[in-house]
């Protein structure tokens, strides 16, 4: 039953991009898609090695699958949830090191980090999320933003459980995040 939802949520995508209709089209046109990628590894340096982004038209299908099915479409939390419902909050930090999102409060199109450890590994946002993250949604204690790739630069945190702004400083500005325990 989840690899038959999976593979229909990709053909639907398949189907958005031969037809030029944008997958997760809102009602102006807007195309807000929902991807996760998956911690295959890590480098010596820290870097994590990822898997492709996998994509979806909305995030409780993002979180169905990064789940593993623990948490079923019909089930899952929406972004808003995230910032109150300690319990989504819980189950989701069980496999998600964080959530960034290119609007504010957990709003937007997202990308998910999925993984087990948050002992400082660190993802390089890649062209098409640099400069984009507005808030993120902590599953490990501490996401560092950094300014440049591979951690450098200026960076800010966001600490505790649920979804946090980045100060105005770094907003837009993030090209590598940096998952720590404490």
């Amino acid at each position: 039953m989840f690899k038959s939802r999976r593979l229909t949520v990709m053909a639907v995508v398949a189907l958005a991009m031969l037809t030029g209709i944008p997958a997760g089209a809102g009602p102006q046109g807007k195309s807000e898609l929902h991807c996760l990628v998956e911690v295959l590894g890590q480098n010596s340096s820290g870097e994590l090695i990822v898997s492709e982004p996998e994509c979806y038209a909305s995030f409780e299908e993002v979180v169905a699958v990064a789940s593993g099915g623990l948490i079923s479409v019909e089930s899952a939390p929406t972004s808003s949830e995230l910032l109150t419902d300690p319990m989504a909050g819980s189950r989701l930090a069980s496999f998600t090191l964080g959530t960034h999102f290119d609007g504010f409060n957990g709003s937007g199109a997202s990308i998910s980090i999925v993984g087990s450890s948050c002992i400082g590994g660190y993802w390089n946002t890649g062209a098409n999320w640099a400069n984009r993250i507005s808030s993120s949604w902590n599953g490990c204690y501490r996401l560092r933003h950094h300014d440049g790739p591979n951690k450098t630069g200026t960076y800010a945190d966001t600490v505790g459980t649920g979804t946090h702004n980045l100060p105005s400083a770094m907003n837009n500005k993030t090209e590598s995040v940096s998952y720590w325990g404490s």
